[in-house]
């Protein structure tokens, strides 16, 4: 078997392979009512995937970090879960790309 030079760039088969073993990472932005900002925390430290979240400064309230096995899994959390939250008013989903 031929090993892959480490001067050449990876194969798009070789991409996919390593996206398979590997979980997707991303951040959410989230605007959300002051009111709300302890039970939307709350609720995310519930919420498979979630790694981080921390209330900031700025345009966004609060910004998630998550991890994820798949794209579906990612959509169902943000979708299903965090959308649904009382008190979000906005999402912006931002995944992690390698380059």
């Amino acid at each position: 078997m031929e090993t892959r030079s480490e001067n050449y760039p990876m194969s798009i088969t070789e991409l996919m392979e390593l996206e398979s073993e590997y979980s997707i990472k991303a951040y959410i932005l989230i605007k959300a009512d002051p009111r709300e900002i302890p039970s939307i925390m709350l609720a995310l430290s519930t919420f498979d995937g979630v790694r981080t979240a921390d209330v900031v400064t700025g345009p966004y309230d609060i910004i998630v970090f998550v991890e994820v096995k798949n794209q579906d899994e990612l959509g169902r959390l943000v979708i299903n879960k965090i959308h649904s939250l009382e008190g979000v008013k906005e999402a912006l989903t931002c995944v992690v790309v390698r380059v």
